[in-house]
């Protein structure tokens, strides 16, 4: 550390000692608390980092245990404490996941839900659903042209609408306006039909599809608003229709209000998108194994990626015979500990309730293993039963994500109060390194007093002395 003495400079002309090099080595010894400070700060970093690390690994670990029991069919219900504690229905949990694929996504597709039953169905879209659309005749203009006065009504649902037609509404834009404001359940929009004289029209729509839906309007009470406003039917309100086995003599014909077919087949939503009364489409539900054993594999990485931060804390370095930062430490050996127990252990009373059974297995060095083809074979021998095994109450994921909770809970995770208690000494050193800085300064200084006061001492001595040698040699030349 260099001297701090802002424009002094202490030379030692007078005592011939290196003033300024003396003092930086005492000020360097001052520093050792300070280094040694240091040292520990940059060794809580360390421990902070792989901790950090830890937690986001855990966290994707608790992301991973997510997606699978995400794929479970059943709701489930949660004490005062946000335990999970058991299904809200009265059946047992069922894993159940579906993929659904179409012959042409154009004319029709499908989602399946968790309680969904694998079918392969025949369809024919016949009709869209539609809403009713009412055009009134053509103006020259949409804010200048009146189109007279009176009350206009909108009846829908036998639900009767009154608007109000006066001088502060009656062109055309303003008139839409008021049917928007009116709260009946139809829209209103201005198009414009391409005429030479009067391409201007307002559209009442039906805000809903199907055939319930049929729009009456009553153009006015006043003679001026009557023969100004006619309105004609331009599109019919219609149910959507769909064919089930259109090429059986017993096909059925299935509508909606919409062009969505909830529950067709159990658990099973089907959408119109385009009507061809020709083209026949097929529909598949079927389990998806697929999808399963990607999560699981997800699962396994990020359980593995846990393994791997831990297992090189304990790597010993042969040069320095030393390990990681957090080499045997009891957070990390536990947490491993307690991961494993779960892939260990048993699991219900099933088919399958042993992570083997399931193709998962520890390796020597603790990571997680999977054998794809033992997980495909457990799940196309029995789909539901090699799935309960991961995911539901009491699950694989669910006992797994105990364990990762009480490390990664925000509030009173292991892992997060391991973090809070190291940023705390951190910031602790950091007051302890201002308050010895501050100390060092004040040493620095009244060092730098104490030896200018010497050097001035001894310059005063050597003055004396020459003044004295300069006295006894002029009396002696006499």
């Amino acid at each position: 550390m260099g001297l701090r003495t802002g424009s002094i400079s202490i030379g030692g002309l007078a005592s011939g000692i290196q003033s300024d090099e003396l003092i930086t080595r005492l000020l360097e010894l001052e520093r050792r608390p300070i280094d040694l400070l240091e040292t520990q700060k940059t060794d809580f970093g360390d421990k902070l980092d792989i901790i950090q690390d830890l937690n986001t690994k855990a966290l994707s670990l608790r992301n991973a245990l997510r997606a699978i029991d995400n794929m479970v069919n059943v709701t489930t219900v949660y004490d005062s404490d946000g335990n999970r504690t058991a299904p809200s229905t009265s059946s047992s949990e069922e894993f159940s996941r579906f993929k659904t694929t179409s012959s042409d996504s154009t004319i029709v597709t499908a989602i399946a839900s968790g309680n969904a039953q694998p079918s392969n169905l025949s369809l024919q879209v016949r009709q869209l659903a539609l809403a009713e659309r009412e055009v009134s005749t053509g103006f020259a203009d949409v804010d200048t042209t009146t189109i007279g006065t009176g009350t206009f009504s909108v009846t829908i649902n036998s639900v009767t609408t009154a608007i109000t037609v006066d001088s502060t509404n009656n062109t055309l834009e303003g008139f839409a306006d008021a049917i928007n404001d009116s709260g009946a359940a139809v829209r209103a929009f201005i198009i414009n039909d391409g005429d030479a004289t009067s391409p201007y029209r307002v559209a009442i729509e039906s805000t809903t599809t199907g055939a319930a839906q049929a729009i009456d309007v009553t153009t006015g009470t006043t003679a001026s608003l009557t023969s100004t406003l006619i309105f004609a039917e331009s599109q019919t309100a219609s149910d959507a229709t769909i064919r089930l086995d259109p090429n059986s003599a017993n096909f059925i014909d299935i509508t909606s209000s919409t062009n969505t077919f909830t529950d067709l087949v159990k658990g099973v939503t089907v959408t119109a998108h385009k009507a061809d009364t020709t083209a026949v489409e097929t529909v598949e539900v079927a389990e998806d194994a697929d999808t399963i054993v990607t999560n699981i594999q997800a699962l396994v990485s990020a359980y593995n990626d846990i393994v791997d931060i831990i297992a090189t804390q304990n790597e010993v370095d042969p040069e320095t015979n030393r390990g990681g930062p957090l080499i045997g430490d009891s957070t990390l050996v536990s947490f491993q500990r307690q991961l494993s127990a779960v892939v260990a252990s048993q699991i219900g009373t099933g088919t399958f309730d042993t992570s083997g059974s399931v193709g998962l297995s520890l390796d020597r060095d603790g990571t997680l293993k999977l054998d794809e083809d033992d997980l495909r074979s457990a799940l196309a021998s029995d789909f539901t039963a090699a799935g309960t095994f991961f995911a539901g109450l009491d699950s694989f994921s669910d006992k797994m994500r105990v364990v990762v909770d009480s490390y990664s809970d925000p509030v009173e995770g292991r892992l997060i109060t391991r973090i809070e208690g190291i940023n705390t000494s951190i910031t602790r050193i950091d007051n302890d390194i201002l308050s010895a800085e501050a100390r060092i300064d004040e040493v620095e200084a009244r060092l730098i007093r104490q030896f200018a006061a010497l050097e001035r001492a001894i310059a005063g001595i050597q003055q004396q002395t020459q003044f004295l040698t300069a006295f006894v040699n002029q009396q002696q030349s006499r």
